[in-house]
């Protein structure tokens, strides 16, 4: 394959953060009322940039489930200078597992990096994959031992079918026909 041209691949990173963004900010009450849509446009775009430039980058070789926790709780640290205009003064875990997840699903799947190990986490994943009945509200999770439990059981699920998270998560979740 090709490599894509400058102006492709930003047009599918912008596409990749507006897909991100609406999994991981759509069913959470992000910000505190009355923020400027302004203020929230220039938080997203500091998320971004601060993801893309900073974590991004390190998955370009296969990273470990420590760094990844790591990588995840960073997100936790840097949104808290954002305090003044997000509820709970920080992004959750809940919400930090979702966007990087996601995100790095997506450059994994363009081949930009290599297969990350965790996968997002979210109702549909815990419904379908888990075949749970007791749902952890990803929305409202705020420790990551929270977060690593539902990890352990994906682990399993996914080795009892013989793959990785990541590649188990895709077949979980394929959206099907459009």
């Amino acid at each position: 394959m090709s490599e894509i041209p400058l102006s492709k691949q930003t047009f599918l990173h912008n596409e990749i953060w507006l897909l991100t963004f609406g999994g991981a900010f759509q069913h959470v009450k992000i910000y505190k009322p009355n923020i400027k849509e302004k203020d929230k446009t220039t938080f997203r775009i500091a998320l971004k940039n601060f993801v893309t430039e900073h974590i991004i980058p390190q998955y370009k070789e296969p990273v470990v489930e420590f760094s990844h926790i790591l990588n995840l709780e960073g997100i936790v640290v840097f949104s808290e200078d954002w305090h003044e205009i997000l509820n709970n003064g920080k992004l959750l875990i809940g919400v930090s597992q979702k966007l990087l997840n996601l995100a790095l699903k997506y450059y994994w799947c363009l081949g930009e990096i290599a297969e990350p190990p965790h996968c997002p986490v979210d109702r549909i994943i815990q419904q379908k994959g888990l075949k749970s009945k007791n749902l952890v509200n990803w929305t409202t999770m705020a420790h990551i031992e929270e977060y690593l439990q539902i990890m352990h059981k994906i682990k399993l699920a996914a080795e009892e079918k013989g793959q990785s998270i990541a590649e188990w998560e895709l077949e979980v979740f394929e959206r099907g026909n459009v």
